[in-house]
């Protein structure tokens, strides 16, 4: 059996929030044989000062993890930057990372769920990462899975190999061609029509996310995101103190709490999950409208 897959947070300024994450991940039974590597921010602004200090005074004392290791960034990277180094520096030394920011809460089996996922699906080409959010498929009602795959990558505690994360291109070189495909646009709307527009905006410099960049390669490539129907992550973070543009239209139907999961093996895309994804994840007919008038996409 493989070592435990080590844990990687990316806080910046919000100590209460990022309190409340960690505590709720050292709940977690395997927490205790856990390596932890938590990515502090350097400040934005001088306003940000204060937080930032407190949140690594407060890291200093962490414990409840197997080790704890604060990478503290004297500059501002911001969250992309800091994901794509952080996790990029983790997964090289260790093959495998589970992937938290500072908003979220699990549940008491989380890692359970997230080493097991890791270990069934590894040689899996299908799955391209697991996460732990469900983006509220509870609200289906004939799907019977306990588990289901969805183009849209989660940047909701989340996990990965070194195998998958190290096929990103993450200056999206193709762009054009594949934007010129009215077959490859329409594949990437399965992952949530919002992602369109998301990444024409990234490759214009108008947004910087790692997180839309990291589901347009899951719809590339061909793989999947591995989620589970009852979710084992709440988002605590939407008060507008958060900076993450992919962050889903969360579902009122979300249901959140731990229990067995039954992973298959053997999981397959169900075409209604795509749908359901494809159509919760619509931007307002307005939004359309201006995307279409400022970047000519539907």
């Amino acid at each position: 059996m493989k070592a435990l897959a080590p844990i990687v947070v990316f806080c910046y300024n919000r100590p209460q929030h990022l309190q409340r994450t960690l505590e709720s991940l050292a709940a977690n039974p395997l927490a205790a044989d856990s390596d932890l590597f938590v990515y502090s921010d350097g400040p934005r602004t001088p306003q940000d000062a204060e937080n930032v200090q407190v949140i690594r005074t407060y890291l200093a004392c962490l414990t409840g993890f197997r080790s704890v290791e604060v990478k503290a960034s004297a500059k501002n990277k911001g969250l992309a930057g800091s994901v794509i180094d952080g996790v990029s520096e983790v997964i090289n030394r260790f093959g495998r990372a589970i992937v938290m920011e500072d908003d979220l809460l699990c549940t008491v089996d989380f890692l359970q769920y997230m080493n097991a996922g890791l270990g069934i699906y590894e040689e899996n080409p299908l799955v391209m990462s697991i996460s732990g959010y469900s983006f509220g498929l509870s609200a289906l009602p004939n799907y019977t899975e306990d588990t289901a795959l969805v183009l849209r990558a989660s940047s909701y505690g989340w996990a990965t190999w070194k195998s998958r994360w190290a096929q990103v291109d993450w200056q999206v070189s193709d762009f054009d061609t594949f934007i010129g495909s009215s077959q490859c646009r329409d594949r990437l709307k399965d992952a949530g029509e919002d992602i369109l527009p998301m990444i024409v905006k990234q490759q214009k410099g108008l947004i910087n996310s790692w997180a839309v960049r990291w589901t347009y390669h899951h719809v590339k490539a061909g793989g999947y995101c591995l989620v589970p129907v009852r979710s084992k992550i709440r988002n605590i973070g939407n008060d507008g103190s958060g900076s993450n543009p992919v962050a889903t239209t969360l579902s009122k139907d979300l249901t959140f709490g731990a229990g067995p999961i039954h992973f298959n093996p053997e999981v397959s895309p169900d075409p209604d999950v795509i749908t359901f994804i494809r159509n919760r994840n619509r931007p307002s007919l307005l939004r359309r409208c201006i995307n279409f008038i400022r970047f000519k996409i539907w």
